[in-house]
């Protein structure tokens, strides 16, 4: 009991004042498909702090597949099959947490099987971007060999903050994503994937030192932005509230993350039609993709 009391306790984060502005919008040949890998269950008390959720909430573990003339690439690859080996090298207490949290874990299938699920072939993409370089985004990649994976330098640094050796393992196949674009929204540069603004990358470091979201502009005219664990349900962005205290040791950086979510809230203050999909937030997933596997 006195676990959930503190994994619900957290500061508050205030008004940021000011204005931002919306993120662009028009039509573009993307299409994306969802690559669930994994399902759960998130405790109320720790993905959001003051009570804020009154239930535990549906979780997920999914990728995102973005299908466009230039690629196909992936965002997040989820855990990996060998995760349970690896963490018996984590200790104490962070090694504790992090094998209770994997039991609440369903895995769905292999990365390669459920890619292959919704139609997309492995061996076809063109490359993997990861939101943010935690256990249960990275380590699916091992099980895609080949892979290019795509993050900023900073975040490229730090592979080895929660599984050493999954990071030995992939580091090889890291390259630096440059914030060579303009700004976009809050966001003060962008890398724009395809080179036609459909899926620009924004720096959002804060839950880790070079953690990114990514706003897709989709051919039917909608606009997503996947914000990986800056927030972890959406309840985070709508009442400007940090994750429970247990939940927040895990962010590197907590000004940063209150400074990602302070821009997630006025974002859906000024711009409520762009769903904001937190990484595993089951319920936002549902709401973008509902009994369909691709929105073409």
């Amino acid at each position: 009991m006195l676990l959930l009391l503190l994994a619900a306790c957290g500061h508050h984060i205030p008004d940021p004042g000011g204005t931002v502005a919306a993120m662009p919008s028009f039509s573009t040949s993307l299409a994306v498909c969802r690559a669930e890998f994994a399902t759960g269950t998130l405790p109320a008390g720790m993905v959001v702090a003051h009570h804020a959720l009154k239930e535990d909430v549906p979780s997920t573990q999914s990728g995102l597949l973005l299908v466009h003339p230039g690629g196909t690439w992936l965002v997040d690859g989820g855990m990996s099959l060998a995760y349970q080996t690896s963490m018996r090298e984590v200790k104490g207490l962070k090694g504790l947490f992090l094998r209770e949290a994997a039991k609440g874990w369903t895995r769905l299938g292999t990365p390669e099987e459920v890619i292959r699920r919704v139609g997309i072939l492995p061996e076809t993409l063109t490359g993997a971007i990861l939101s943010h370089a935690h256990f249960d985004h990275l380590g699916g990649l091992l099980d895609l060999p080949g892979v290019p994976i795509w993050a900023p330098p900073e975040e490229l640094a730090a592979l080895d903050s929660m599984l050493p050796a999954e990071a030995r393992a992939l580091a090889p196949r890291g390259h630096p994503i440059s914030f060579d674009g303009p700004a976009v929204g809050p966001y003060p540069s962008s890398w724009d994937l395809f080179g036609d603004g459909s899926a620009l990358i924004v720096p959002m470091s804060g839950h880790t030192p070079g953690s990114v979201g990514t706003l897709l502009r989709l051919a039917n005219g909608r606009r997503v932005f996947h914000v990986g664990d800056t927030v972890w349900v959406r309840e985070g962005y709508e009442g400007r509230e940090p994750k429970g205290w247990l939940a927040s040791s895990f962010d590197n950086d907590r000004d940063g993350t209150d400074l990602q979510i302070q821009r997630l809230w006025k974002l859906h203050q000024v711009d409520p039609d762009l769903l904001i999909l937190p990484a595993h937030d089951r319920r936002q997933w549902e709401a973008l993709f509902g009994a369909s596997e691709c929105i073409r």
